[in-house]
This record gives C-alpha cells, structure tokens and sequence, in this order.
C-alpha cells in the first residue's frame, strides 16, 4: 500500500498504524483517517508488541509536542517512525521544532542525522556556525528565540541568524505564543521582502525588544492582577458601606434631636451641621489614603515577592494608619449579619497588616496566609472609594463651596512615608473639584516654585492624593498611571484604558501579532519605507498608505440566510456566530486573529454579497475562530465553508470544524426576490432613444460560457492539482485562495511547494499553461470577437470595466477567469524565484526538466541581468546555442522563440534580449549547471519538449 504523508511524501513498502482507545489499528486504507492525523510507519510483518509499544510512543509525542511533531519523522523504535497524513498544515521546520521541544537536545537523535535537522529548521544554506548556536538555545531552552530563528531563515543570511539565536527572553515570558514557524515566515517573508537584507535583522531585533518590553508589562499585570480575588466585592462593599452611613447617620440624628426614637417627621427636619461634612470628607480622604496603600503594597508584593513587597510597601502602610484610630479601626471591622465579612473600610486591613510588620514576625506560610487575603480585596475597595469620592464631591460643590475650602487634613505624614505617583510640578487638579475647593489659589503646578518641596506647597484641596488612588489602582492593571477623561465626570480618570490606535495597527503582544499585522498592511497596499531604521517606523510607514484608510471603509451586502444566523450558537458548541457587517469589523478581527479576512479580495467578495465573513465566538467573549462563508453555484444550493482557521491560520478543532461546516451546509440558499410591487400610478412614457449598444454580457456570455465550461473539464484536473499544492488546500479551494495572495506571498507559496516537494517545477510549469479561458476566447466566434474587442481585456490583470466583471461572474466562465489568472500570476511568481537564484530552481534544474520551461527561464534571466552570478552559455553576439542538438537564437520555429512569450509572462521584459545577447550573450545562473554544466542541462530539458 502506498501511503501519502505530509509534504507530499509517498511512503512505499511501509504501513500504517493509527491510535485507538481500543489499541492500535492499522490503516489499511487513507481515506479512513483524517487528513494530517499521526501514524506510526512500520514493517508490515512487525510483532503486534512493538506495533503497540510503537503507537504508545506516538501518543506520548503528540501528547507532549502535539499532532505536528509526529511529522518530523521521529524513531518510535522497532523499525517504526512517526508521520502525518498528507494534508496537515505547515511544513517540515514546525515538525522538526516541536518534535525537538518534546523530546529534547539529548533525543534529537531521535529525528535523525543532525544535518538534516538543521536543514529543516534553517533550510539548505544552514552553517555549522548556525547550527552550534541553535544547539545552546534548544539546551538553554530559548525556544522563542529558536522559534524565530528558523521562521527568519527565509530572509535572513547565516551570520544573521547567529545574532538572533543569541537573543534572551525575560525570565517566564515567551514572545511566540501561539502560530507555527512557517506561517510567521510566510509574514516575514511578505514584510521584508522590500526592504533591504542588511536592514532586515536590525529590523527583526528591535521588534524581538519591543515584544519582550511588552510581554513583560502583560506579565506584569498579569501577576498583580494575580494578587485580587477572583471574586467581585465590589456590590457586597458598597452595601455594607451604605448601611454603615445608614447607621452613622441615625446615630448623629438622636444625639442632635436627644431622642432615642425620633419620628420620621423629625428625622425629615434634621439639617445636617458643618461637622457633617467635615467628617464624610475626612473619612472619604482617610479611605482613600488606605485604599492607595494597599493597590500600591498589592503590587510590590506582585512585583518582588512576598517579604521584599512588604519591606518596600512599611512606610506606605505606617503613614496610612496613622490616620485611623483604633476605636475607628475596630468600629469599622464589626461584622454585621447577613452583610460581608469584609470591613467596611481600608484602613483596617492597613492597620492590621502594619501591626504585624512592626511585630517582626517571621514571613513563613502562616504570615502568608494572613497577608494575601486583606491584599487580595484591594481593588474592590478602591472602587467604591472612588465612587464615595465623586459621590461627597458631588453633594458639597456648588453648595458648600466654603466648607471645602475651610477643610484642610494635614498631609505631611502621607507623603513623608508614599512619597509622590504623579508629579505635583504637571498637576493642573480636576477643574470642576479643585476650582471651588481652593477658592483664589492657583493649581498646584502653577504655586510651586522650583527649588520648592512639594509636601509644603501642597493642600488636600489640590486632590493629587485622588489622583494618586486611582494611578495606584491603574498600575495594579499594568499602566503607569491612568488616563485623564476630560469632559466626561467623575471619576475623570480611567484606570484601565483600552491600548491606543487605528484599527489594523500591529500589536506587540507577540511576535507573530506583530510581524502578521504588519503583513496585512502589505496585503492592503502598504509600502515600507526607504530605509526603516526600527519597528515602529515600519509599521508606520505602511500605516501611512492611502488604501489603508479605503480598506476601512464600506458596509457588507450580507445575504438574508447569512443574517438570520447572526448572534445564534452553533448546535453542538457553546460558540456564538457573528457575521461582518461592515470593512470595520473584520479589521478589528484581523488585528486580533493575526490573519488575512480583512484583505481585498475577502473584503470585497463581502461587499458585493458573494460571500458573508464570520467569527466564532465563546462564552467569555473571545474571538476563536475566522470563516469565510461561500454561495454554493447555484446560489440557491446554499452555503459552505471556504476557509476556516484558529488565530495565526492555525488549525481549529476538528470536531468543531466538521460541526460548523454541517451546519453552514444545511443553511438555505439565497433565493433571488423576483416579486415586484405595483406603482401606484403609471410613470410617464420615456422619450424615443437612440438604439441601445451591443450588450457584450447577454450576446456573447452564452457562447463563451460554454466554450469555457468545455476547456474548464479538459484543464481543470491536471492544473489544479498542482496548484492545490502551492496553496496548501483541496482542490476546490486552491484558486480563491492563491488570488487573494500578493506577489511576494504566492512567490513564496510557489518556492515553499517547490522546496518541501508537494510539486514539482516541470509540473507546476505545465499547470500554469493551461488557460481555458485563453482556449474558448480562440474558438469564439471570429465575428463576435470582432465586434466585443474588449474582450482581450479578459487574459490582463485586473481591474477590468465593469462589463467584463458582469461576464467573469457567470457560472460558466468564473472558474476558467480564475484559473487562467492564478496560472499568469504562478508564472510571475517562477520568474521572481529565478531572478534571485533561489535554491529550488536549481534543484529542480538537476532533474529532467522540460525545454520551454528551461528556454524561457534563460531567457528570463538573459533580459533582466540580476545582481547573481551569472555564466555564459553562447558568447555576445553569437546566435548559436551550444549542446546537442545545436539550436539557434534566430530561428523563427525553435525553442528560443518560441518561448519569448513564456519570458514575458515570467515578467521579463523581452524588448531588451537581443541588447543583452549582443553585450553579454545567453547567459543562466551558475548555480544552474552545478551537475554537468550547460550541455548535460540541456539534454536533460530536450528529452522532455512539451
């Protein structure tokens, strides 16, 4: 049985065995298992003990490294090895590097010979230099920095990559969660394919800082939000401060009236006196202070453990009990049934936590214990401070302006033991506050003088203990400080601000986030600068196109069966289903996905209706996965599932998917409304016109539709094949997606192909020959051609008039437009790979290879004259070609030209050629004839004409 693997391999002479929970199965046919699962490949007469010790080593390695380490073909032992089923996503460097994960440096001999590992990772200009380094990073356990490295190799030169193998993480954070190597070489690739070698590595290390100085600042919250309860307070605080004030209140009211039961009519006469006030805001002032010192403690504690947060956090604490007493601390801890056993203000849980510091207690586990729970409610009691704060503010100003202003708590200790968050030299206050509060004094910025300590400048009027409460409770959620909200009312700052910027701007939160964000700039229209010197001048640089800002814009025509679904859960799934509506926002799903939905051809597929972009979503909110939603042909067939992909195009779950995708087929067709409503009154009769001009779409689109549809069948097996392998994709899918990708992305889908052997070049060069609608174009009517002209516009790039949009949809001509337009671009795509040399044009050159591909390519090379070394093969002006049999550039009906059309279609501009042969003659790249030189290339390509 022959066994297809991933990459295209054919196992021959080995089988199969797949994971059951009942035991090992062989596979005695391919269709039986899913595409890319993990199989153990074996001698068919292998014992049944080591087929099961085989497998349970499988499932060992897929558990650890997951499905795609068993592609890296590792020894299972007894003769057995693991593999993936053809169709797994990715290629040979993501197997190779988590199989290396799993099993370690000390078992990479696991994978095999240490050459072909590095081949894997690096590709085929790997140095020893490059592959010393990358050992000390697996042993180091510097993934990322491996990650990278092998993701960069496409770009980067050898001596490149030693200086990225070299790179260091911070302690516990990784700047590659999530995406495989070879998608984020796919974005590096289209990135920095226009900027030039020697920039791309300084590029790449300020972006390696710039995650890294990002991921430690979402650690950092991380681990400070770590230190509050997962449990919301915040509603049972705020009854349990009510009903406090309640009780406060009712207190001051009998001693006031000296009656024990006042009537409610008394109560309704009771006017609150000065002391009233001065003591809800000495009160709000004193939780706000300790609220402060516990945020800040919270995240010293966060930040440096334990006993070193707490010997930090001292003084804050010491200052912020100094302002409680202790008959107010024990009222304040009084529990009250039925209500929270939380105290219903900070500044107990400050006292008792600087009680216990100045006891000098050992920090072990029972101190431990003691501390983090009156730390864990920080937050909560932050909040509702800051509430009271606006609340107080809110009853007093504009109605006893001169009691603010009279209210002056000293705060001399508070800043001897905190010290200052945000400076008191840029504090203007909170206008709509501080205005009344301190009557003819200027703000605080304006009073200081330079040489001035602020702690004698500053009053409580100037409310910078406030803004010091909520910068406190900011930098517990990783900001510096928080972000002021002018105009919008207390509390007029917010705490957690969402992160800054347009839409489609690239995140820092990771290193893929980054780099496939900046790639969708490039998919968009981006162009990098000249000569960016960082990261950030890049992403600004694309950010800076006009078709940005275009790609921004514009609402979705979504079908009706598409709509009636929005907002409902896939049956099976606890996932919601959201459909775009607007250019908007699959640009926020792009920015989070780290994928292509918001590119052209996605983009506008939806505008015109062809096609609804979706998102699943899960309970928590969060964005799991991107489709695109298809009109089957007919429309009214229904619907299906172009794509779909987890975020960084990885693949989703299988059972999810295969739920999703028999749901979406099961949606009803678009069923175009023919109905019209009756006017209710005639319209006028229209004026006598001139005789309308030949309808290109009605009187030709028969005929070519159906002389398309017929070179379609002829063409369409053999080409898609090969193009199903660039594109990664069954057949069915491969032309849309290789027409949304960019030159520099199916440039590198093409060599990725031709390198990992999913194709081969005489195969792919054959595929992109056939044009069917190139083929009904000329066996339509001479007649009709004559009359539509502008008809040729069909075998151009887009965009096209708007009739020939209106014929390319017709169901009978679309795929043949399709197909004969990937076909043209996959041809550029050769050209751009043999102008640079690369490798896999070679490689291919040292098989038997076909004539017209290796005439056309010379030719290719000859026109443009690329910065490679080049080798003569006839000298200048000489006509005649070498090697057996003999042929001459001249001749009208040889290979030479007949293959300037295939030149040009290859992007060369042919008009130059017989300049080029008189300065320099016919010449191809060296690395061309590196097995027998041009005569023994050229009977390799003449045994194969076609």
């Amino acid at each position: 049985m022959k066994i297809r693997l991933s990459g295209g391999v054919v196992a021959s002479g080995r089988h199969a065995w797949i994971a059951r929970p009942s035991g090992p199965r062989r596979l005695l046919d391919q269709a039986d298992a899913r595409p890319g699962t993990p199989v153990a490949l074996g001698p068919e007469r292998a014992p049944a003990g080591d087929v099961a010790n085989a497998v349970r080593e499988l499932s060992v390695l897929v558990a650890d490294g997951g499905a795609v380490a068993a592609g890296a073909g590792v020894d299972l032992g007894g003769g057995f090895r693991s593999a993936r089923l053809d169709g797994a996503r990715g290629d040979q460097r993501d197997a190779v590097l988590a199989a290396l994960r799993t099993v370690g440096l000390h078992g990479a001999d696991r994978l095999g010979e240490r050459a072909g590992v590095l081949v894997a990772l690096f590709g085929p200009a790997v140095t020893r230099p490059v592959g010393a380094a990358a050992a000390r990073a697996a042993e180091e356990g510097r993934w990322a920095a491996l990650h990278l490295a092998s993701a960069a190799s496409d770009v980067l030169g050898p001596e490149q990559l030693e200086r990225v193998l070299v790179l260091e993480a911070p302690e516990g954070v990784d700047l590659t969660p999530g995406g495989s190597p070879s998608v984020l070489a796919g974005y590096l690739r289209q990135v920095l394919e226009q900027v030039s070698p020697p920039r791309r590595l300084a590029l790449i290390l300020d972006l390696w800082e710039r995650v890294a100085e990002r991921r430690t600042g979402l650690a950092r919250r991380d681990a400070r939000l770590a230190t509050q309860s997962r449990r919301d307070r915040v509603a049972d605080l705020r009854k349990r401060r009510r009903h406090d004030d309640d009780e406060h209140i009712l207190w001051q009211v009998r001693i006031d009236l000296e009656n024990e039961q006042p009537s409610l009519a008394d109560i309704a006469r009771w006017t609150p006196g000065r002391w009233y006030w001065h003591e809800r805001l000495q009160r709000v002032f004193a939780d706000a202070i300790a609220a402060t010192a516990l945020l800040r403690t919270a995240a010293a504690v966060a930040d440096h453990g334990l006993e070193d947060g707490l010997e930090r956090s001292a003084p804050v604490l010491r200052a912020a009990a100094s302002l409680m007493p202790d008959w107010a601390a024990g009222k304040a801890a009084r529990r009250v049934p039925g209500l929270t056993g939380l105290p219903v203000r900070p500044g107990a849980y400050v006292r008792d936590l600087a009680r216990r510091l100045a006891a000098g207690k050992p920090m072990d586990a029972k101190f431990a214990a003691y501390t983090r729970p009156r730390l864990a409610c920080a937050r909560d009691f932050a909040l509702v401070v800051i509430e009271d704060v606006g609340r107080v503010m809110g009853d007093m100003v504009g109605t006893h302006d001169d009691l603010l202003r009279e209210w002056s708590p000293s705060l001399q200790s508070w800043r001897e033991g905190a010290g200052y968050g945000r400076p008191p030299a840029e504090w203007d206050g909170i206008a709509p506050w501080t205005g009344p509060m301190l009557g003819d004094l200027e703000p605080l910025r304006r009073r200081l003088t330079p040489d001035q300590d602020p702690a004698t400048a500053e009053t409580a009027a100037d409310l910078l203990w406030y803004a010091d409460l909520v910068d406190a409770l900011a930098r517990l959620y990783g900001h510096e400080r928080a972000q002021p909200t002018p105009g919008t009312g207390d509390p007029w700052f917010d705490h957690d601000p969402p992160p800054a910027g347009e839409p489609l701007t690239p995140r820092l939160d990771s290193v893929m986030g980054a780099v496939s964000g900046a790639a969708q700039l490039v998919a968009l229209g981006g162009v990098p600068p000249r000569a960016p010197r960082t990261w950030a001048a890049l992403t600004a640089g694309l950010m800076s196109a006009t078709a940005i800002a275009e790609a921004l814009t514009g609402d979705f025509a979504v079908p009706a069966p598409l709509a009636a679904l929005d907002g409902t859960t896939v049956p099976g799934t606890r996932l919601r289903l959201k459909i775009a509506r607007s250019a908007r926002d699959v640009a926020g799903w792009a920015d989070y996905m780290g994928n292509c939905i918001a590119g052209p051809a996605y983009v506008e597929e939806a505008r015109e209706g062809r096609s609804g972009l979706a998102g699943l979503y899960d309970t928590d909110g969060l964005l799991v996965v991107n489709a695109e939603l298809a009109a089957l042909r007919p429309a009214s067939r229904g619907w299906r599932v172009a794509e779909i992909a987890a975020r960084f195009n990885d693949a989703p779950d299988e059972a999810l998917e295969q739920r999703f995708r028999d749901w979406v087929a099961a949606v009803p067709g678009a069923v175009r409304d023919e109905t019209a409503q009756a006017p209710d009154e005639l319209p006028p009769p229209r004026p006598a016109r001139r005789r309308a001009a030949p309808r290109l779409v009605e009187e030709a689109g028969p005929a070519l539709g159906e002389l398309a549809l017929r070179s379609w069948a002829q063409a369409a097996p053999e080409a898609l094949g090969a193009l199903s392998a660039v594109a990664g994709t069954g057949t069915d899918a491969a032309l849309a997606r290789l027409r949304r990708f960019g030159a520099p992305q199916l440039t590198g889908a093409v060599g990725r192909a031709l390198d990992e052997g999913a194709t081969d070049l005489v195969r792919l060069w054959t595929a992109s020959g056939l044009r069917p609608l190139r083929s009904a174009l000329d066996a339509l009517d001479p007649a009709l051609r004559g009359r539509f002209d502008q008809l040729a516009l069909l075998l151009g790039e887009p965009p096209l008039p708007k009739t020939l949009r209106r014929l390319v949809k017709l169901p009978a001509v679309a795929d043949a437009y399709s197909l004969d337009l990937v076909a043209r671009r996959v041809r550029r795509a050769i050209g751009l790979l043999a102008v640079r040399d690369d490798p896999v044009i070679a490689r291919a050159f040292a098989k038997p290879t076909a004539e017209p591909l290796l005439c056309a390519l010379t030719i290719a090379t000859t026109c443009a004259g690329p910065d490679i070394r080049l080798v003569p093969v006839a000298p200048p002006r000489t006509t005649s070609v070498p090697g057996y049999p003999a042929t001459t550039l001249e001749d009208e009906e040889g290979p030479w030209q007949r293959a300037l059309p295939a030149a040009r279609e290859l992007g060369t501009d042919t008009a130059v050629f017989w300049d080029e042969i008189a300065e320099h003659g016919l010449r191809v790249p060296e690395s061309w004839l590196a097995h027998g030189g041009w005569a023994a290339l050229w009977s390799r390509a003449h045994t194969r004409r076609r």
